[in-house]
């Protein structure tokens, strides 16, 4: 009995003394993380940072601002003169619309390109209209924020387990703001976001929206949606990651206009490990299970099942490929019943192969970079964007990387039509981009893809039979029993369709003989 006692008094002592020891080390590794994450976007900045140390809680109040070159990108004079001049734009180009619209009903193309010229001179010297004179100062107000972190301190974190410490995030809101959020979402909080911070770094990051039926004022409309959550976990200086989110329905019916809008089991799932730099491994699955739409006064509903957005990285001796599947099961709608067609499956699956990595990495890296560089002139913009891909364009083609058609069609009851290849450059060189054009590359290109359809769903399309025929006549196309072929290759410069020399606009026609007199390819 003595032996309980004691032990049920050293647990005790170390259950109240340890929470403000994690406190301390809490603190450390939260502020560790606030500066990671000021690295890795450099877009932001930490202007104040406070900490209200207790024994079992603590406060940290974070204001946070769009670095400076950011900041200007969005102050009021250069937003104002954005949308000014994007104001004089469209009212030049509605100007010179109406002009041209009125020359042509008077038949006076004279006097009209005179009053075109007029408008289009007084439009640029008039003074802009239409910019609400508070936008670009809201607009300004949007590079400052305040976050605070409610931090309970481990080892025992209720409901979310063992760990340093629970961190529940709150965006510090102004009062107006706070109200006109409580009018639609009510007086909960529209979206909960809570970190479990592990002993051992990493953590698991939760967004939580409780299902509700939101008000919408002056609007007969009944927007619903049950409980949305998201999981997001990271392990130690984020080497790993791991994504799981389910929301599982949104029905939204506007009585006015009699229409409805139902979406069933939306999911998220991912994981990620790093192979180099901010280059990872993983793979990432978005899906929706239905989506139902029903048109004005009972019209016949659109519905789509299955819809899938997935993502697979991986990387073997130093290269990596990347696979992406977009498509949906079956499809129905007014305008594909009235063809007579059924669709069963939709698929535009593509994937990039032979991608070295380390280069792929400089990609990344750099793409991440340019969000240090000021945006403030808008024809900077791609250059911006697209810069770092430019930069390290010939070192990654040299590499000879491949883009698969892996399956592009749809499938019916009565067959397929189903487009796949592979297309690869080989033996690329940086000089080759030099050239005007990239023509340089035309030699270095080697495809092959084959297209294939079912005749009796090129039958269920206006005029189909027709041009199924036609293909085959022309060699376009070959039968291969209840099916139509079309294989391509293009390979040192020369075009081969099922087999035949092929003209190609703008580098020249096939080789002599290989057309017949109709300029077809002959038959066989």
């Amino acid at each position: 009995m003595k032996k309980l006692v004691i032990v049920a008094v050293v647990l005790a002592v170390v259950l109240l003394v340890t929470p403000f020891g994690i406190g301390k080390v809490a603190e450390k590794r939260l502020n560790a993380g606030l500066d990671k994450l000021i690295e890795q976007a450099p877009y932001l900045k930490i202007t104040e940072r406070t900490w209200s140390g207790g024994w079992f809680t603590s406060k940290q109040t974070v204001t946070f601002e769009l670095a400076d070159n950011f900041a200007g990108a969005i102050s009021e004079k250069v937003m104002g003169d954005i949308l000014k001049q994007e104001n004089v734009e469209a009212d030049a180009a509605m100007d010179a619309e109406g002009t041209e619209l009125q020359a042509m009903a008077e038949a006076e193309e004279a006097t009209g390109e005179a009053e075109a010229a007029a408008d289009a001179d007084a439009s640029e010297n008039a003074a802009p209209a239409d910019v609400p004179a508070d936008l670009p100062a809201e607009l300004g107000k949007m590079s400052r924020f305040v976050v605070r972190n409610d931090v309970l301190h481990g080892p025992l974190l209720g409901a979310s387990g063992v760990g340093l410490a629970r961190v529940d995030t709150h965006l510090e809101l102004s009062e107006d703001v706070r109200k006109k959020i409580a009018e639609v979402f009510g007086e909960k909080p529209a979206m909960e976001v809570t970190t479990r911070v592990s002993f051992f770094g990493g953590g698991t990051t939760t967004f939580k929206s409780e299902g509700r039926k939101l008000n919408i004022e002056d609007e007969d409309v009944d927007f619903t949606y049950e409980t949305f959550k998201m999981s997001v976990g990271l392990s130690r200086n984020a080497d790993k990651y791991d994504i799981d989110g389910k929301l599982p329905s949104i029905v939204v019916k506007d009585g006015g206009e009699g229409t409805s809008f139902v979406l069933t089991d939306l999911t998220l799932d991912g994981d990620g490990e790093r192979v180099v730099g901010e280059l990872y491994d993983g793979d990432f699955a978005f899906k929706i299970k239905e989506v139902k739409y029903q048109g004005k006064g009972g019209a016949e509903e659109l519905m789509i099942q299955d819809a899938h957005y997935l993502v697979d990285t991986r990387t073997k001796n130093d290269y990596s490929d990347m696979a992406a599947k977009f498509g949906t099961g079956a499809v129905q709608s007014a305008d594909i019943k009235q063809l007579g067609v059924e669709i069963k499956e939709i698929h535009y699956d593509f994937s990039l192969r032979h991608l070295h990595a380390p280069t792929l990495a400089k990609i990344v890296t750099g793409m991440r970079a340019m969000y240090t560089a000021p945006l403030v002139d808008p024809s900077k913009v791609d250059e911006a964007v697209f810069g770092p891909m430019k930069e390290h364009a010939g070192e990654l083609l040299a590499h000879d990387p491949q883009f698969g058609i892996d399956r592009v069609g749809l499938v019916t009851p009565e067959g397929e039509i189903v487009a796949k290849g592979l297309i690869k450059l080989v033996g690329a060189t940086p000089e080759d981009f030099s050239t005007a054009g990239g023509m340089g590359l035309i030699a270095k290109l080697d495809a092959e893809i084959t297209i294939e359809a079912a005749q009796k769903v090129l039958e269920k399309f206006p005029n189909g039979a027709t041009m199924a025929g036609g293909a085959v006549d022309s060699g376009y196309a070959k039968r291969d029993g209840d099916k139509l072929v079309c294989h391509i290759t293009f390979k040192a410069g020369e075009l081969l369709i099922n087999g035949k020399p092929q003209a190609i606009p703008g580098l020249g026609g096939p080789p002599p003989g290989a057309m017949d007199d109709s300029g077809m390819p002959p038959q066989e």
